[in-house]
């Protein structure tokens, strides 16, 4: 029998492996049609050191794969018909296999030891791999790096390895998701955009996935974001430190000081423009500063975490899988696609960037607004988009928005969210807006006055969907 070879570094050694726990595993699901399926749900062939047990495991998986029962005939069978039989031991080997066997029921207790010593190899493998091409590309190293932080990501919860299971495993959890989804209070989730009419529109963007947001250049895409990542991020915040969700906000547009400042006029309802130097007049500095502190101070126990100095779509992704493994992540911002230094055709690499943020999002299973620039046609009356196109048609929800703009083209302060195309939800046709920009760029919908009546009155609000905002 023929084991893999040793592994670089480390010539003359041999690389992590225990035969005997491979032997049990393999053992323990003959011993019945649910012990296999265990097995084979926690490992991959390629997770077999001696080269005759990955034989004989993806002989298993081709016996399951064809609705049969695991057993010694069958995979004695399958073995024989791709003329790997006596390459695997032979019949007295199976035998041996399950005569042998401890405790069959301890079948993931085995498969755990094999994996570990996988993902050992994998990692010895995986970090030659990294010197190598550090050696051969030392210009490019915050790709390198990013590449590295996903490999070992990937490698540590196994997110590549498809999972092969019988209905009955997972059954008891798969109800609980379906039904805690079910009877779930009607209305907007926590994560949202803050606009009233939208979020009744949409349900809110939790149980999304990617959600695109075009816009030409100076639309306010940059404070819709904002908006939306501390509106979600106020709601978050009311759940008790256990279940409690955090937003996580790529300011490719701004950077980190930049979004803060942002962040916290909008807290303290602050003309932005007053906190740019020399911009605050003399009469008015003490109530800025006031409300200021007051929104910096709000701004600092909200679950925020901001990704700064990301420059590449590797080290994006990479961020946002090291912040799901911190915690449990329920909304990301990245503003704005196009910001990202992609290689090779522009057009191309950005579409296979929006992709890229289209899997991690559903990888991670957390709803990711991204915006992205686009452009007006006029003679079509339309945004067209720029470089994201490609992952438009995967999108859950795809918006543009339009600000509004006088007889000498100057952009005003009112405009239309538009819905493109959605596909988990109903489309909704688009929305008036406003941006208050001296009130810290907040954005009101059409129902403004209405929503502030009722919330000054304490009378219910009898929309189709959700509550009158938090923060009024």
């Amino acid at each position: 029998m023929t084991e893999q070879k040793a592994l670089p570094p480390g010539e003359g050694r041999l690389p992590p492996q225990d035969i005997s726990a491979e032997q049990a595993t393999l053992g323990s699901m003959f011993f019945g049609q649910q012990i296999a399926l265990q097995g084979l749900a926690a490992l991959a062939v390629d997770d077999f050191y001696r080269e005759s047990h990955r034989q004989v495991f993806a002989a298993m998986k081709a016996v399951a794969a064809a609705g049969d029962s695991v057993d010694l005939i069958t995979v004695t069978a399958a073995l024989r018909q791709r003329a790997l039989l006596e390459e695997a031991g032979g019949p007295e080997y199976l035998m041996a296999l399950m005569n042998d066997t401890p405790t069959p029921q301890l079948v993931e207790t085995y498969a755990a030891i094999v994996s570990d010593c996988s993902k050992l190899r994998k990692l010895i493998v995986f970090g030659a791999s990294v010197q190598e091409k550090g050696m051969a590309h030392p210009e490019d190293a915050g790709a390198l790096l990013a590449e590295t932080v996903t490999g070992v990501l990937n490698l540590a919860d196994g997110s590549k390895r498809l999972k092969v299971a019988s209905m009955i495993q997972g059954w008891e959890e798969d109800a609980v998701r379906l039904h805690a989804a079910i009877n779930q209070p009607y209305g907007v989730t926590a994560a949202r955009s803050g606009m009233p009419a939208l979020d009744r529109a949409i349900g809110g963007y939790s149980g999304m996935f990617l959600i695109v947001m075009m816009s030409d250049q100076k639309a306010g895409k940059t404070s819709f974001g904002i908006q939306t990542a501390l509106s979600s991020a106020l709601q978050f915040a009311e759940r008790d430190e256990a279940t409690r969700q955090r937003v996580l906000v790529i300011p490719l547009e701004e950077g980190r000081q930049s979004w803060i400042r942002l962040a916290a006029c909008w807290m303290g309802r602050v003309d932005s423009e007053l906190t740019l130097i020399g911009r605050c007049p003399e009469g008015e500095k003490d109530e800025i500063n006031e409300r200021i502190a007051e929104g910096h101070g709000q701004l600092r126990n909200l679950p925020i975490t901001i990704a700064d100095g990301i420059k590449t779509p590797e080290e994006a992704v990479a961020a946002i899988q090291v912040e799901q493994h911190r915690g449990d992540l329920g909304l990301i911002v990245v503003d704005y696609l196009q910001k990202l230094r992609a290689h090779g055709d522009e057009r191309e690499a950005l579409s296979a960037t929006a992709e890229a943020f289209q899997s991690v999002s559903e990888e991670t299973n957390t709803p990711l607004l991204l915006s992205s620039q686009s452009t007006w046609n006029a003679e079509k009356g339309m945004l067209q988009t720029y470089g994201s196109r490609g992952a438009l048609f995967d999108a859950s929800l795809v918006m543009s928005l339009r600000r509004d703009v006088d007889e000498k083209k100057r952009k005003k302060d009112t405009g239309k969210i538009k819905c493109e195309c959605a596909r988990s939800i109903r489309e909704w046709g688009e929305l008036s807006y406003r941006v208050d920009y001296p009130g810290g760029g907040r954005y009101y919908d059409i129902e403004r006055e209405a929503e502030e009546s009722i919330h000054a009155t304490g009378q219910e609000d009898n929309g189709e969907r959700g509550e009158p905002p938090q923060d009024w």
